[in-house]
Order: structure tokens, then C-alpha cells, then sequence
């Protein structure tokens, strides 16, 4: 990670039309800051959020553009195992299930490859339709209550887990997550990934006919606010919100989200409006 850094800071200093002075600013020898551009050495965490400083970045931003450039391991691991959990590609998930039990045998002293593992264990088996280890489970909620306050994995590894969980557990971690994560929740992505898990609460608790939970976490989810461009979290709120209306008896929660699937379909996104239809269609008859 360290040689990529530079190498991908001195592409956003570059895209600002920014000189190594501009971004230095005298703080240290524009040398040093040239060979940490190559990736020929590092700097130090307070010559680095120094230079974001200088350049108008947020940490956060930076962040997410390595994410996205670099396609790091763990922002690979996580978007391509919530994608296999969607489409129930179990291939894939094994996949990911044999890496991490590998490395976690080659790096014991690592934990969080060994959690990885039994993450994607956990996946694989609610996405197969059957139920995790008990064990699996413990140990992933025990390390989660060990930290205090959740940061974007401890969110991710709670939405893997959380189908699996009974209905007092998921009660106690519902409230868990909007508690531990307030220290992070205003970084934007993070933001997202806990309107994300609040609204996949709603969504298992409508799956399990509890309306008074899911609504906890639906006005949970519109008390926090839904930025402009989180479009697909604004549509999911709205289709939820229809389905609720249509388990209290409403007719017009269908109609609502019937309107969710077709405005999916419209910007595009044909196999998402195909899996809500058959929702839809699967409904039980009031």
C-alpha cells in the first residue's frame, strides 16, 4: 500500500493543477515529497494528512479514490461478496471462503483474516438457504461487542450476519449499530453503509411479519436523512415503505411498490427491477 500512495496522491495533486510546492507548502524538501510520488519511500501520517491538507482533499476522499483506483483486497472482497449474496453465485463466495482460510493458516497471527473466513462462511450459508455454525456467530458478535464504536468492517460484518441472527439478538444489534456507529456515521460512505443496514433491518423484519420493528428502523432511517445522491437507499426506503403499507392491509402499498421497481428499470438497472417484480408477485393475498 505504501508505494501506492504516492503514485495515486500525485495523480489527484496533478488533476488540481497543483506544483510539489503548492502541496508542501515549505513543510518539508519537495525531494522527499517526489520520491513518496514514485513510491520510492513514505512519509510520516502527519506530512501525509498535511499534504491532503494542502491539496483540499479529506481523508475520506482519498480514501474512497484508492479504493476505487487500486481495487484494494478488502474493497474487492466486500463489494464482490455482497454482489455473490444478491445474485446467489455460491462459486464465488466459496472462492473467497478458500482465500481467506488459506491465508488465514499462513498469517494466524492476523485476526482479521480468520474473521474474513468465517465471514464468508456465514454468507455462504444463508445465501445456500441454510444456517451458519452457531460457533461462526459467536465469534463474529463477540468481536463485534469488543468494539466500541464501528467503523465501515465492523458495519459490513454485521450486514453479512444479521439474517442469521433470532429475534433478540437482532434487536440487540439493531439498536448496537446506531449507538457504535455515531463517532463515523458522518463520513459519507460510512453514512451510506448504515442507512444500508438500517434499511435491510426493516426489510427482516417485514420479512419476519415484526411491523413495529421494521418501522423503528424505517423513521430510524429518515431521521438520519437520505443524502440526494444515495438514489438506490431513497428507492429501497420508499419500496419498504409500500411493503409495510401493504402488510397493515393497504392496497396502495403494492401500487407504491410497483412505482419502486419500475423507476429501478428506467435508469437502467433491469436485473434489479426483475428481482423486485418477482417480490412483488410473490406476495401474499390480503
Amino acid at each position: 500500500m505504501e508505494n501506492e500512495l504516492g503514485k495515486i496522491f500525485a495523480i489527484l495533486r496533478e488533476a488540481k493543477h497543483l506544483t510539489l510546492k503548492d502541496v508542501t507548502a515549505n513543510e518539508f524538501s519537495l525531494a522527499q515529497e517526489s520520491k513518496f510520488e514514485r513510491g520510492e519511500t513514505s512519509l510520516t501520517i502527519d506530512k501525509f494528512l498535511l499534504l491532503l491538507q494542502n491539496t483540499q482533499l479529506s481523508l475520506d476522499e482519498f480514501q474512497d479514490f484508492y479504493d476505487n483506483y487500486s481495487l484494494s483486497e478488502d474493497y474487492t472482497f466486500h463489494d464482490e461478496l455482497r454482489e455473490a449474496h444478491r445474485i446467489k453465485d455460491l462459486n464465488q463466495i466459496k472462492k473467497w471462503m478458500y482465500y481467506w482460510k488459506e491465508e488465514s493458516e499462513k498469517n494466524s497471527d492476523k485476526k482479521y483474516f480468520k474473521l474474513n473466513y468465517i465471514v464468508s462462511k456465514v454468507s455462504l450459508a444463508s445465501t445456500a438457504g441454510g444456517k451458519p455454525a452457531k460457533n461462526d456467530i459467536e465469534i463474529l458478535m463477540n468481536y463485534l461487542d469488543l468494539v466500541e464504536q464501528w467503523g465501515r468492517y465492523e458495519i459490513w460484518v454485521f450486514s453479512i450476519c444479521q439474517h442469521c441472527l433470532d429475534d433478540n439478538m437482532l434487536d440487540y444489534y439493531g439498536t448496537e449499530i446506531f449507538d457504535k456507529s455515531s463517532y463515523y456515521k458522518k463520513v459519507q460512505q460510512n453514512q451510506q453503509m448504515v442507512i444500508r443496514t438500517m434499511l435491510n433491518l426493516a426489510d427482516t423484519w417485514l420479512y419476519r411479519k415484526k411491523l413495529g420493528k421494521a418501522l423503528v428502523y424505517l423513521n430510524r432511517v429518515k431521521t438520519i436523512g437520505i443524502p440526494i445522491e444515495f438514489f438506490e437507499e431513497a428507492i429501497t426506503l420508499r419500496y419498504l415503505e409500500g411493503h409495510y403499507r401493504y402488510l397493515l392491509g393497504d392496497l396502495k402499498g403494492k401500487q407504491i411498490m410497483q412505482d419502486c421497481a419500475k423507476d429501478i428499470e428506467k435508469y437502467g438497472y433491469t436485473q434489479a427491477a426483475n428481482e423486485l417484480y418477482e417480490e412483488i408477485e410473490n406476495l401474499e393475498t390480503l
